[in-house]
């Protein structure tokens, strides 16, 4: 008898195991906040860029007499923000979204498309394709440099992220069912490391521009940076309306396998 009550107390509580592991569970209400979180990860980076215009006047220390350059080329900086670490919350109708820093990339520099202009003299001593190049030269540590500045001093590129990236929510909460009044995207101020600006031999009285706003001059030999505020795009509701060229650029969305994904 004691054995027989040992057998079915083992097969009841086989079943009752057996139940546990192979039974139904309930499924779980799926969080949308994590199905957002997942989304903007899978999206993996947005992408932005500056299309820039860059000109200034040389006169470059020669044998003989001094030539005057006039050197102007395009240039397009470009911005990445990845979303691996991105931070979503939710309070009552309100989403609010964290991202890590603004990463900048190596900029384009199409030197193929660069003009010059040139004074000539029999008294220059100086072969012209040489002075050309040695400009050439400066040309990416230029564009590296205003890369930096962009990034620290134009608020409209952190606006132009923080505004993709809203959109971005929205449509996967609008998707996903779920209420939302509003949605703040925090872009953190990146911290920024300067990259010098190479020796320039600029004209008395002149300096070198971007867009038409100086940024360099020379004072005592030296090439000194020169402050500048990159015009503010307007919008709709502002009472003052931006000045001089508005920066222009583009911004997408890339998957994990995209273009800048390396």
């Amino acid at each position: 008898m004691k054995y027989v009550v040992i057998m079915l107390l083992a097969l009841i509580l086989g079943g009752l195991v057996g139940k546990a592991i192979w039974g139904e569970k309930k499924e779980q209400p799926v969080d949308p906040v994590q199905v957002i979180v997942t989304q903007l990860k899978t999206h993996a980076i947005i992408s932005h860029e500056r299309q820039l215009a860059i000109w200034y006047r040389a006169c470059p220390s020669v044998l003989g007499k001094t030539p005057q350059m006039f050197i102007a080329y395009p240039a397009k900086l470009s911005y990445e923000l990845e979303l691996n670490d991105v931070q979503v919350t939710r309070v009552g109708t309100v989403i609010k979204v964290r991202t890590a820093d603004i990463h900048p990339n190596e900029p384009s520099v199409p030197t193929d498309f660069m003009d010059y202009l040139s004074t000539t003299s029999i008294f220059t001593f100086a072969n012209e394709q040489e002075l050309v190049n040695h400009e050439i030269g400066k040309a990416s540590p230029i564009a590296r440099y205003l890369t930096a500045y962009f990034l620290a001093r134009d608020p409209s590129l952190q606006g132009d992220f923080a505004e993709e990236l809203q959109r971005l929510v929205e449509h996967l909460a609008s998707a996903l069912g779920v209420k939302v009044s509003q949605v703040e995207v925090d872009v953190p101020k990146p911290q920024i490391a300067w990259p010098k600006l190479p020796k320039l031999e600029l004209c008395e009285g002149t300096m070198a521009s971007v867009n038409g706003l100086p940024f360099a001059r020379v004072e005592s030999g030296y090439t000194v940076p020169i402050g500048f505020h990159p015009p503010q795009p307007f919008h709709a509701g502002s009472t003052t309306p931006a000045t001089g060229d508005v920066p222009k650029g583009i911004a997408s969305v890339y998957g994990p396998g995209g273009p800048g994904k390396r």
